[in-house]
């Protein structure tokens, strides 16, 4: 009989191993399902008054503006108070009222306001962005922080200019 038991026991014991590695954890189904989604939320580490800045008071139609309302909300969604400003007149109120750290504009709109940017004190640091390939080449020499890319892209120009 005692051999009998062990037989038993044994086969008892493979048989909770084999279900065993079937089980899962709770929660363990949900995060294998969903495995692919990941959330990647961004929160600076150094955040910046940032200012956006557009030539076109207006708007234009060829382009979005670089005030998009929505540029505004993901930018304070990460941690970055923002300013806009559209047009020459409201950038240099927006100079002469507030500081800011970094000015984000088309990198077109910054050649006619350089000047007026020089004057700020402490001078922002600029941050272009390029909408047109053609002339790639002369804004990266002109400006080492064009930014080229997505919004990711921007955030990183942006935490690089803060941490320099």
């Amino acid at each position: 009989m005692n051999a009998s038991r062990r037989k038993t026991s044994a086969a008892l014991v493979v048989t909770l191993c084999a279900a065993a590695s079937q089980a899962h954890a709770c929660g363990e189904v949900m995060l294998r399902a969903l495995g692919t989604m990941r959330y990647h939320a961004f929160v600076t580490r150094n955040p910046a008054t940032i200012l956006l800045y557009s030539d076109d008071p207006a708007g234009n139609a060829k382009r979005p503006a670089a005030t998009d309302p929505r540029l505004h909300d993901n930018l304070e969604k990460v941690g970055h108070k923002v300013g806009m400003a559209r047009g020459a007149n409201e950038l240099g109120h927006a100079l002469a009222g507030n500081r800011y750290d970094v000015i984000v504009a088309y990198a077109d709109d910054m050649r006619a306001v350089t000047d007026e940017i020089a004057k700020a004190t402490p001078e922002p640091k600029l941050i272009p962005v390029l909408d047109n390939a053609s002339n790639e080449r002369e804004m990266r020499e002109r400006y080492p922080r064009l930014v080229t890319g997505n919004f990711k892209d921007l955030l990183k120009a942006i935490e690089q200019a803060m941490t320099a």
